[in-house]
């Protein structure tokens, strides 16, 4: 489904901020946004020029983001139609999430036993504010970066990587289900708080169940949403 005539996304016709970003950080954190947020839906196509021009940017920063976004696997590119907005398939979820529903309990237990007090506190901080996060678009980002920085604390720096492509993926699946049902933000945190309580006893067990119950809840989520009988 092509973006309608008149089409809009936030942040279009203002253009970026040159003292606080490159034009590149710009596009690409507008059009990140408008995805996550449904501005930008599922097949939508992305005309390099026509982004350009409703961002008051060149086409090489729109390039560029498109690039990017395609490798978090939001956007994805089509030999007929171009740059499109990646199409949801209930399938592609599904195996994302049995892959990361195995290694990252395996990324868990082996990071327990590195988990710093510094550590620690970078994860109570990132808890505190996606708490207190109003939008969620900035909570979907400080979620992955809350997991990775506890599976980057792992004896397996090839591990932590895989799963660092795997989340990436699930970003687009995370936004659409709290587009539906943002109550699951709620859910999420207090999942975030049991890991947290389980890293802080360095109970890899506990961290472990609690991590298990939190993919279970993002996959279910996600069915409800395609399958609400």
């Amino acid at each position: 489904m092509d973006a309608p005539p008149e089409f809009r996304i936030e942040g279009a016709g203002e253009g970026f901020p040159a003292s606080r970003q490159t034009a590149y950080e710009f596009v690409l954190g507008v059009l990140r946004r408008a995805i996550l947020n449904g501005e930008l839906k599922s097949g939508s196509r992305l005309v390099q020029a026509d982004l350009a021009a409703m961002l008051d940017v060149s086409t090489t920063p729109v390039r560029e983001a498109l690039r990017d976004l395609a490798t978090e696997g939001l956007v994805q590119f089509d030999a007929h139609r171009g740059a499109i907005v990646s199409e949801l398939s209930a399938d592609e979820v599904n195996q994302i999430y049995e892959i990361r529903m195995v290694l990252e309990p395996l990324a868990m237990r082996q990071a327990v036993p590195n988990i710093t007090d510094a550590l620690l506190d970078r994860l109570r901080k990132l808890h505190e504010s996606m708490v207190a996060e109003p939008h969620a678009v900035d909570w979907v980002d400080r979620n992955r970066v809350f997991h990775m920085a506890v599976y980057e604390a792992s004896s397996s720096p090839r591990l932590a990587s895989i799963i660092r492509n795997l989340q990436d993926a699930s970003v687009m699946y995370i936004g659409a289900s709290l587009q539906q049902r943002p109550e699951l933000r709620d859910e999420a945190n207090r999942d975030h708080a049991a890991i947290l309580e389980a890293l802080e006893n360095r109970d890899a067990e506990a961290a472990v169940a609690a991590l298990g119950g939190h993919l279970r809840t993002s996959i279910d989520a996600y069915e409800s949403q395609i399958s609400p009988d």
